[in-house]
């Protein structure tokens, strides 16, 4: 990382200390703070029990905790699924699938900044949740700074992900709220 990485880190990090109810991420160039809706906190907590429901580990879900990348900013996913046995700090080759719950319409940081940055680093599954469009992007397969794949499920269907470690997560999207 840069001095300015280092020192736009920091300034997030003094921020998160002093704001409640944000999600505060250095993305790109930016410290970008998004105030947690309740919408966001609900599809978060439906991802954990779809994911506990089929088998995952409670200690194997993570919200909102940060994850290293080498030479670039850590991120922090809304839903993170974590290899068997992953310890803290943790890491981008800890990680199975991230999952991003969309904060505004339009968001170029989780459809583009972010991904670029999970699939360049091989995070197997990268799955965007669209309260404003109802609907889901399932990306796969990574390859240099994108996915290889991506499946689009519109609220209602279930997304099914397939784990590297052999698991299998069926996601309902049915009980989803939508944001206007």
């Amino acid at each position: 990382m840069s001095v300015q990485d280092d020192i736009l880190w920091q300034t997030a990090e003094r921020a998160a200390g002093e704001f409640e109810g944000f999600k505060i991420e250095v993305v790109g160039d930016r410290i970008v703070m998004t105030p947690q809706s309740s919408i966001q906190s609900w599809t978060i907590l439906d991802v954990q029990v779809a994911a506990m429901s089929s088998g995952i580990d409670k200690s194997r879900l993570l919200s909102d905790v940060m994850i290293q990348f080498p030479g670039e900013p850590p991120r922090v996913p809304d839903v993170t699924i974590l290899e068997e046995g992953a310890a803290e700090p943790f890491s981008y080759d800890d990680v199975l699938a991230a999952i991003e719950i969309v904060s505004t319409k339009n968001d170029g940081n989780d459809y583009e900044i972010k991904v670029r940055q999970y699939a360049r680093f091989g995070i197997p599954i990268c799955l965007i949740i669209d309260p404003f469009l109802g609907q889901c992007t399932l990306l796969t397969r990574p390859k240099d700074d994108t996915y290889a794949s991506r499946d689009d499920y519109t609220y209602g269907e279930t997304v099914t992900l397939h784990l590297a470690d052999g698991s299998k997560v069926d996601i309902p999207t049915d009980k989803f709220k939508r944001k206007s």
